[in-house]
């Protein structure tokens, strides 16, 4: 990690006096006017008085609306880079003790309303956090308190460099690894991290947003996204292609295309512009069902009978042409029966050409110069490809090109061979990989050897950032689940053990709680490993279980009796938040939980825990990798929506959150037991202040 010598810019005086003019005029009663009577603004004042003595702090002002009661801490950078580091403070400080939201990233602040407009003024867009609490005055007095803490801390310490950076490829490998293992807050935060310090594109960093969206189902907000013409015209990436692709036919074709109003679903391609799709027509094996349905339609709809014939072709090889529905397919026989009449169709494909011979060898370049390396068609073959330093082996990860591959478990031990041999610059980059071996994996038949492997490289490079940890936990799953031996078993888990005093702490609790739970779920050949591993997770927690989340802290509960480590838990919360919560829970009745994931013993674990702490809701499960009927009942049934996006496909993930009917929709940034929890139990607190009318729509993404 390097840190640049570029300061934050500073603000004025003048700036940050006309700030506060404007921050407690109208809009926020937390400080009418600043008025000096030293009666009026007492919690507000403090942070005013801080703000004008350091030069090298964040803003963090109070805002408060008596007539909506409504309340937040507003938490503004001096720039992206300074915000990148500040959402990890906040973390730190706050979350997610006093916060509603399980992920801290900075909102989309509203140039129409007073407040957050002059603080637009002040610095910009994608600078300002807005921390909400849940609706009663205790919590608002500590999400105050600790808030101005942070400040204080802030403003004692040492003038700094607030710069810090990573390398882009980490980023990047940080990124993917994130997303593949669930890392739904994680995944955000690298984008944020990649956005603030430059190192990629504009065009690049839209197709990364559009494939976390993609993979969290959020497709109406894909389809929104700015300038999506302008990406898709510049032959995006195949599966941001795909992306784009099934999120039109979730969004747009799948009611019409179900009711056979083929009419409907043509004039929706029209409306979108999407009828011309020449530059989604290339690789189209790798589509889904639903993306070449879109194709189909565009086809049939524009009568080229040359490119219908293609996409049937290639859905034939994919999946049957009775799950077609019945309109298209009466428009596909009706297209063909034209044809055969005589009448042109509006073809847009080209005339064959003759090729012509190969030109003779350059001189610059005989014929007998060495080959281009083939690219690599399997998991063994990319792995040599990096022991022998290949370059431009990215374009696989790009294309998704491994998505075609055999898993790796079916070489495996030829995978971790070559994996433990390679030279140090190679094991730099593998970690680039590990979301894409995380993703070819799944929940099917382990590859623990080669994950045992990359789980080494690491540790050996202390990659223990947020990303990072969530991919070291799937693929720890990967190895526990197939049942290695007692010295391998041993040997992983004493590994691990010494890495929990740099990153074990309450933000990060999730994580090492699905460590834990792990090590419940699957059997232990060697159980004082197991203990030894479990008390270096749960140790740090119980020391400072006064700041974990109320899910966090019943999971951590169970957790301990589960694996015989004796700890000083409380048996109940003592006064304060994590009681205000149980009690919130216990008192939830009437409303229905929908939790998805594939994986069925993560979901048997929570739904039973969801029993004890909030008996009175019904809580309804769901694993499918594809749409059903009945996921599309439980999806709008349900009051409270609770994603673990591990592996998820997007037929599943995209079909829930299109036939949702709550505003309330949760994702765990984890895989786990506990994460999932955590998302289930903010969830249902957030459903509870949105009934009530008293929670702000906050930015999800």
């Amino acid at each position: 990690m390097t840190t640049t010598r570029q300061s934050a810019p500073a603000w004025t005086t003048q700036d940050l006096d006309d700030l506060l003019q404007r921050f407690f005029g109208p809009g926020n009663d937390a400080w009418p006017g600043m008025d000096p009577d030293p009666r009026k603004g007492e919690r507000a004042r403090p942070f005013v008085e801080l703000l004008r003595r350091s030069t090298d702090i964040p803003l963090v002002l109070p805002r408060y609306q008596q007539a909506q009661d409504r309340f937040a801490i507003y938490i503004t950078a001096r720039d992206e880079a300074h915000a990148a580091l500040m959402a990890q403070i906040i973390t730190a400080f706050a979350g997610p003790t006093y916060l509603i939201d399980a992920g801290v990233r900075p909102c989309t602040l509203d140039v129409n309303d007073p407040i957050e407009s002059a603080l637009l003024d002040l610095a910009g867009e994608a600078t300002t956090f807005r921390l909400e609490t849940h609706p009663n005055r205790r919590y608002r007095q500590k999400l105050t308190d600790v808030a101005l803490l942070m400040q204080r801390t802030l403003a004692s310490r040492p003038p700094r460099l607030w710069r810090v950076t990573k390398p882009t490829g980490r980023l990047l490998a940080e990124f993917d690894a994130a997303l593949a293992a669930g890392g739904e807050a994680a995944s955000q935060a690298t984008l944020d991290q990649l956005a603030a310090q430059g190192g990629i594109n504009a065009v690049n960093l839209a197709y990364l947003r559009i494939k976390r969206l993609s993979r969290l189902g959020l497709d109406q907000e894909l389809l929104d996204y700015p300038d999506l013409g302008d990406i898709v015209r510049q032959n995006p990436p195949i599966p941001v292609k795909e992306a784009v692709l099934n999120a039109v036919y979730a969004c747009d074709l799948h009611e019409p295309l179900t009711c056979d109003d083929l009419q409907g679903a043509q004039q929706a391609l029209r409306d979108r512009d999407f009828l011309a799709l020449a530059p989604f027509e290339d690789a189209q094996a790798s589509y889904s069902t639903e993306a070449l349905t879109v194709l189909l339609l565009a086809a049939v709809s524009r009568e080229d009978l040359a490119s219908t014939q293609t996409v049937l072709t290639t859905l034939q090889k994919n999946a049957s042409l009775e799950s077609l529905p019945m309109a298209l397919r009466s428009a596909i026989t009706a297209l063909h029966n034209v044809q055969q009449d005589g009448i042109p169709t509006h073809q847009t494909s080209k005339p064959t050409e003759t090729p012509e011979p190969p030109a003779p060898a350059s001189p610059t370049h005989p014929a007998d110069a060495p080959p281009t390396p083939a690219t690599p068609t399997s998991w063994p073959e990319l792995m040599s490809a990096l022991a022998n330093g290949h370059a431009h082996l990215t374009s696989i990860l790009d294309q998704e090109a491994w998505t075609d591959w055999p898993s790796p478990a079916q070489d495996d031990r030829h995978i971790a061979t070559v994996l433990e041999d390679l030279p140090d610059d190679s094991q730099a980059k593998i970690w680039r990989y590990v979301g894409a071996f995380i993703d070819s994996v799944g929940y099917g038949q382990p590859a623990p050897l080669s994950a045992r492997a990359l789980i080494t490289c690491a540790l050996a490079y202390d990659w223990l950032g947020p990303g990072d940890l969530l991919a070291v936990q799937a693929l720890t799953e990967i190895v526990l689940r197939s049942s290695p031996s007692a010295a391998t078993y041993k040997q992983l888990l004493e590994e691990l053990a010494d890495t929990c005093e740099r990153w074990v702490a309450p933000e990060r609790a999730a994580i090492a709680l699905d460590f834990a739970d792990r090590l419940v779920m699957e059997a232990s050949p060697e159980p004082s490993a197991r203990e030894t591993f479990a008390l270096a997770l749960l140790l740090p927690l119980s020391v400072h279980q006064g700041r974990l989340d109320p899910g966090d802290l019943s999971m951590a509960r169970r957790l301990s009796t589960e694996l015989g480590i004796e700890l000083d838990w409380q048996s109940q919360p003592s006064e304060g938040e994590a009681q205000d919560a149980e009690t919130e829970l216990k008192a939830a009745t009437g409303r229905q939980l929908l939790l998805y994931s594939l994986d069925e013993r993560v979901l048997d674990r929570v739904s039973e825990t969801l029993q004890q702490l909030a008996p009175g809701v019904k809580v309804v499960v769901a694993h499918d990798s594809v749409g059903s009927p009945q996921l599309r009942q439980k999806a709008r049934q349900a009051d409270v929506i609770v994603l673990a996006t591990r592996c998820a496909k997007h037929a599943a993930t995209g079909f829930i959150t299109q036939h949702a009917r709550t505003t309330v929709t949760e994702y765990a940034d984890g895989s786990g037991s506990a994460s999932l929890l955590r998302a289930a139990v903010h969830g249902l607190l957030r459903q509870k202040g949105v009934a009530q009318g008293r929670v702000w729509a906050g930015q999800r993404l």
